[in-house]
């Protein structure tokens, strides 16, 4: 398995894309049964008169804030199951019924979610990586969402995206925080947030060396032999959603709490580096537990 980075945030490199087909399961009860591989991990849920009209109301101020096309705005409420998070969609549509923004909030109102939709042809001149970085955290802002210290901005094929990177225990949150994405001339384009649940931080940490110990057993367990070929590359203590790459077992879905582990990166020598680029084994940095990894091939 992959290691899992919240699909708001993988929406925005996307520009949209994504959007297509979100919400059209059928099911309509509130019923939060756990996400099987194969099935359709987000469906519509019922939503309350209420609910529904202070969505819109938070969608129209969030638009006006952010510079979104203005238009009226239709809303849903959405289970995932794979992210174990349930959010208001609110799409804005145009006269002619085009859907021209969208924006999700939680049920706790927080902004989880604001994207333009459609390309944005402009002739204005692009602007500077130091400029990007300062409109994102203006926009952050403008939509109530907290950021601090210095972002990643990196220049994509639509503009601009800035990332802010959560930490917590000293440890990065991985796949969490806070991304922006902009037009080339620095305009807004899109905004994700995700900060899921944590457990509790261990008091007393297992080394790293015992991790690299657990983490060549963990694989070898699996590939036998082969397994000679593997060597420790990095390992680095980071949050991590338990998954099931080294547990069948385990369910499908990546846990919904996050628990601090020791990522251990394993390099691929031999026979397996012909089928795989590189193991990572996820222990848990307080009791040692295997709590999922990826594969990279």
């Amino acid at each position: 398995m992959r290691t899992h980075i919240p699909a708001r945030l993988l929406m925005l490199t996307a520009a949209g894309v994504a959007f297509v087909g979100v919400g059209l399961g059928g099911a309509t009860g509130q019923a939060a049964d756990p996400f099987v591989a194969g099935q359709r991990s987000t469906r519509s849920v019922t939503i309350g008169a209420t609910d529904a009209g202070r969505a819109v109301e938070h969608a129209a101020a969030l638009s006006r804030a952010l510079g979104l096309p203005a238009g009226a705005g239709t809303v849903q409420r959405l289970d995932d199951r794979f992210e174990h998070r349930t959010y208001d969609e609110v799409v804005s549509r145009d006269r002619a019924g085009r859907a021209v923004a969208l924006a999700r909030f939680g049920t706790d109102d927080r902004v989880v979610m604001a994207l333009a939709l459609g390309w944005r042809r402009s002739s204005a001149k692009a602007v500077s990586r130091a400029v990007a970085a300062d409109r994102a955290a203006a926009f952050a802002r403008a939509s109530r969402v907290a950021v601090a210290g210095l972002p990643a901005v990196s220049p994509v094929s639509s503009g601009w995206s800035i990332r802010w990177t959560r930490v917590a225990s000293g440890a990065p949150v991985l796949g969490d925080g806070v991304r922006v994405l902009l037009w080339p001339d620095g305009a807004f384009h899109g905004l994700a947030v995700s900060e899921r649940p944590l457990a509790e931080a261990p008091d007393r940490r297992i080394a790293a060396a015992k991790a690299e110990r657990i983490a060549e057993r963990t694989a070898a367990a699996r590939y036998g032999t082969k397994a000679s070929g593997l060597s420790v590359g990095l390992s680095r203590l980071a949050w991590v959603a338990p998954n099931d790459a080294w547990n069948a077992a385990a369910p499908d879905a990546p846990g919904g709490t996050l628990r601090l582990a020791w990522v251990v990166t394993l390099r691929t020598d031999g026979a397996l580096a012909e089928r795989l680029r590189g193991l990572q084994v996820w222990v848990d940095a307080g009791d040692g537990s295997v709590v999922g990894g990826d594969v990279m091939e």
